[in-house]
């Protein structure tokens, strides 16, 4: 790893590079709040001593712009942030640096000059895994065709207040399988900042209050994994 000398002698660009890493977040850190990912992520940068970009003023500070927040409670093993660099470093030497401030549920995947625009994110892919009494191939076939069958109206949240909506065209797809005691719900979900997005906590809430699942607090439970990412033509967001 570069030593504070190394990383000083570097030279100077002209102009600060964007760089983009694309992480995990997982285990125990599915616990931690948009806010407090992005006061953990300063924290190691500033640890590392890695030529991060500062903005000017009197308030100096690094500036992280990340694709989509994670609801508390879901994990993810695609996430990604934009932050600057102000000298010539390797892109081996940054994720060298980073990683050994990162813990082991939060793993730096890749890191690149990108050539997109978290803009041009418009679906996200997750994987919830529910576990209770009700888990058998017939109710997972049922809650397929739940999830295909229109209206499926909610009261959703947004900011401008909250209103009753029909999810079911933010749903791209959505399948359930039995899996071993467990009802494996892969769901491709709208995340587009023009067009809408969707929260995968309303159609576990549609699924699970339509099937009486999750009736005992300590027995039933489920999990959520955000998978990947996706543009507007399906292909995987980079």
């Amino acid at each position: 790893m570069l030593s504070v000398e190394q990383i000083k002698a570097l030279p100077m660009l002209e102009a600060p590079a964007t760089v983009r890493i694309m992480f995990e977040k997982t285990g125990t850190l599915k616990f931690i709040s948009h806010l407090d990912l992005q006061r953990t992520f300063n924290r190691c940068l500033i640890r590392s001593r890695l030529p991060v970009w500062y903005t000017k003023g009197f308030n100096p500070h690094a500036k992280l712009v990340f694709s989509l927040p994670l609801s508390v409670g879901c994990e993810s093993v695609c996430e990604f942030v934009d932050i600057k660099m102000e000298r010539e470093i390797s892109l081996s030497d940054i994720k060298e640096c980073l990683s050994a401030q990162f813990t082991s549920e939060m793993r730096i995947v890749d890191i690149y000059y990108p050539d997109t625009k978290f803009s041009d994110i418009y679906y996200a892919e997750y994987e919830c895994r529910i576990t209770c009494k009700n888990a058998d191939a017939g109710t997972a076939d049922e809650i397929t065709s739940f999830l295909s069958t229109s209206p499926l109206t909610m009261l959703k949240r947004s900011k401008s207040g909250e209103k009753e909506v029909d999810i079911i065209p933010f749903i791209k797809k959505a399948e359930c399988k039995e899996d071993n005691g467990t009802l494996l719900l892969s769901m491709i979900l709208m995340a587009s900042s023009s067009d809408g997005s969707l929260n995968p906590e309303y159609p576990i809430k549609a699924v699970c209050d339509k099937f009486s699942l999750l009736q005992s607090e300590t027995e039933d439970y489920y999990s959520l994994m955000r998978k990947n990412i996706y543009s507007k033509n399906m292909k995987t967001f980079k």
